[in-house]
């Protein structure tokens, strides 16, 4: 056990010397975050994150560059493939992609790697005023847009919907709009009845639908078996007060899923210690660039990841005391 001990002390010292001798000689590069659809969660989570790594980038030598994407699952394989440094995702498509399900069915990507949890995203079913839809049994024979092919809203909607017995047999699936924009247009000229959303709250786009649409949000409850089935899900609550404007008398009840940063083995110790002392260094900064930061807590915020953590962000919480 002693001998162990120490060689796990050596190669943590070799690591760190490593780190820093890549800093003194390393050239710019550029990090690229790949998040989602611009009216979307994911875009100003990683606007966020690439403000903070800005902060000190001239002295780090990395340069955020935050892309727009197609989503979660887009992100995962293109940070595989090598084409982006960082995803931002949902922890459930992390959970997925690492075990090798939905998407990734018997193709687990052992490849991916967290960097840390962010702000959790919040499962959301809204409908026009008009539709007369409560419940979520009132979607039958409704046209309901399930989010948009790629995203995690599409696969979510989805599992909610036939646990409750209901499918395209008796919803009217629409999966055609390419954003949430046309989405939201679709819903206020009466194409369509509501729509599923994943997103951090407030989302300004749904700020706005609430302002100048009669609109409501519907409960997602009897989630046990998804509970059971889906570990990463947990209950939840849509507060009056976020969308005041939106016709419910009370908060909503509904599930949600945290939020990660994800790379790539292949990723460099150095680069995934800079990212990871970066957040945590400058958590104070973040929690004031988005409401869903507010409560952010970096105990947290190392919890929830599927993926092994990179082993160079570890090296940075083990060194700060932050996991053993």
């Amino acid at each position: 056990m002693k001998k162990f001990i120490l060689f796990f002390a050596a190669f943590l010292l070799i690591l760190s010397s490593t780190l820093y001798a890549q800093q003194g000689q390393m050239k710019s590069v550029q990090l690229t975050i790949g998040t989602g659809d611009k009216s979307g969660g994911l875009y100003p989570i990683g606007i966020s994150i690439g403000k903070i790594l800005n902060i000190n980038s001239k002295i780090h030598k990395l340069t955020p560059d935050v892309i727009a994407t197609e989503g979660a699952v887009y992100n995962i394989d293109k940070v595989l493939s090598g084409e982006l440094m960082l995803g931002i995702v949902e922890n459930d498509v992390q959970y997925r992609a690492y075990k090798g399900l939905g998407e990734w069915e018997n193709a687990p990507q052992y490849d991916l790697r967290s960097i840390i949890s962010l702000a959790p995203e919040i499962m959301q079913l809204i409908v026009s005023e008009q539709s007369k839809i409560k419940t979520l049994m009132d979607l039958q024979n409704k046209n309901i847009n399930i989010g948009i092919i790629g995203e995690n809203t599409y696969y979510n909607s989805q599992l909610i919907l036939n646990s409750y017995g209901l499918d395209n047999y008796t919803v009217n699936y629409d999966n055609q709009s390419t954003s949430l924009k046309e989405t939201i247009i679709m819903l206020q000229d009466g194409r369509l009845d509501g729509f599923f959303i994943n997103s951090i709250l407030p989302l300004y786009a749904i700020q706005q639908l609430s302002e100048t649409t009669k609109i409501r949000f519907v409960d997602i409850t009897n989630a046990n078996k998804l509970l059971i089935q889906y570990p990463d899900y947990k209950i939840t609550e849509i507060n009056k007060s976020v969308y005041p404007k939106a016709n419910n008398p009370n908060s909503t009840k509904t599930l949600s899923v945290m939020t990660s940063i994800v790379t790539s083995s292949k990723t460099s110790n150095y680069a995934a210690y800079i990212i990871a002392k970066e957040i945590v260094e400058n958590l104070h900064i973040l929690k004031t660039l988005h409401p869903s930061f507010k409560n952010l807590d970096i105990k947290e915020m190392l919890k929830y990841n599927t993926a092994p953590i990179h082993p160079g962000a570890m090296r940075y919480y083990v060194d700060n005391g932050l996991l053993n």
